[in-house]
């Protein structure tokens, strides 16, 4: 499997936990790991093979100009390597047909071979929203991607995609040229750049599956949620990533309020 991740030092941590994790539920799986950055150190990279452990992987190392998304619009906990991911139908070997894309902020509960193996129709990306009703709509208005193009609004953190198909649809100067266009409309940075360009081209997965943090578990909580309800059981026995996005952090609190805060500390030490 091809993995490719995004970060600066900041989150060395918890991409070493997401690597440690992979590697306690992944031990039969084999994975090229492309890790973008623009200023890691040895140390760094240390440190995520000793997280891997003995799993049977490779990192490759992708150095980025930080340059290259100057000016572009990030919010307060998130640096432009969150912007690295739009760059891979330029960075990555042509032989990289197809890849897992995973935020640093993530655990791996599950074997990523059913999410891996997804057929993914014609689109070119696939991922799990954390948007219902009218927020989902509030987003694509903001956005002005017509009700024509839109299916949902995906949360970018865990995608699969279609690399070949990635690089026939856009190049890199279309995005930039819509980054600098739509500046002031990208409020959730690269996320919306993904949301609005392959608008038509995305798939939806069940994100209660492959996606799952903590205010999509308290929706499908509910009783709303009909027969896709689910309680923390059923993630435990299910739930293949686990996705700690947002402003709160199990690394960053003592206190951590959250309930899927038990998979972090499943794999924090490595």
């Amino acid at each position: 499997m091809n993995i490719f991740v995004a970060l600066d030092s900041n989150y060395i941590h918890p991409l070493c936990v997401m690597f440690n994790s992979l590697a306690k539920t992944n031990a039969g799986n084999s994975f090229d790991i492309y890790v973008a950055y623009s200023s890691l150190t040895e140390d760094d990279f240390e440190n995520m093979n000793k997280a891997l452990g003995n799993l049977d992987a490779r990192i490759h190392r992708v150095l980025v100009d930080d340059n290259i998304f100057a000016g572009a619009p990030v919010l307060d906990r998130l640096s432009k390597a969150t912007y690295y991911r739009l760059l891979i139908g330029d960075i990555l070997p042509e032989s990289v047909d197809k890849l897992l894309y995973l935020d640093p902020d993530i655990v791996i509960n599950k074997d990523l071979s059913e999410l891996y193996d997804i057929d993914l129709e014609g689109n070119v990306l696939a991922g799990g929203t954390h948007l219902y009703g009218f927020n989902e709509w509030v987003n694509f208005h903001r956005l002005r991607v017509s009700r024509k193009r839109r299916i949902h609004y995906i949360n970018a953190g865990v995608l699969l995609i279609d690399l070949n198909a990635w690089r026939k649809t856009i190049t890199l100067k279309q995005i930039l040229d819509f980054i600098q266009k739509k500046i002031r409309y990208l409020l959730l940075a690269d996320q919306d750049v993904i949301n609005v360009l392959f608008a038509d081209k995305l798939m939806r997965i069940d994100e209660r599956l492959y996606n799952i943090d903590e205010k999509t578990f308290v929706y499908f909580t509910k009783k709303s949620a009909k027969d896709r309800r689910i309680d923390l059981d059923w993630v435990r026995k299910n739930s293949v990533v686990i996705h700690f996005n947002g402003k709160h952090k199990p690394w960053n609190e003592p206190e951590y309020k959250g309930v899927l805060g038990e998979f972090y500390e499943k794999y924090k030490n490595f």
